[in-house]
């Protein structure tokens, strides 16, 4: 069970960190994604930053061989673009 902790916990580091990278706060994002392109280039780094994090969730859950891993970052990918869409709808 220790093993599948550290590999879901440094699997949602990744992803935290993934998504800090490549994004604003979802406050920020509200604000300033004004212009159709502004959305765009929101939509794009947020699923570059989802993909990246499935790519990470999977060498994890290959390397553990669990599939806790992807369970995870699906719920934290999730929940990121529920967010990050309502923030591009005005909607927080």
């Amino acid at each position: 069970m220790l093993t599948a902790a550290a590999g879901v916990g440094m699997t949602l580091i990744a992803g935290e960190h993934l998504f800090s990278t490549f994004l604003s706060s979802p406050w920020t994002t509200e604000k300033f994604a004004e212009t159709e392109e502004d959305k765009a280039k929101v939509r794009k780094l947020l699923w570059m930053a989802v993909g990246l994090s499935v790519v990470t969730a999977l060498v994890m859950a290959a390397i553990l061989n669990q599939w806790y891993p992807l369970l995870a970052v699906g719920i934290l990918c999730l929940i990121y673009v529920v967010v990050y869409e309502r923030a591009l709808a005005n909607k927080i």
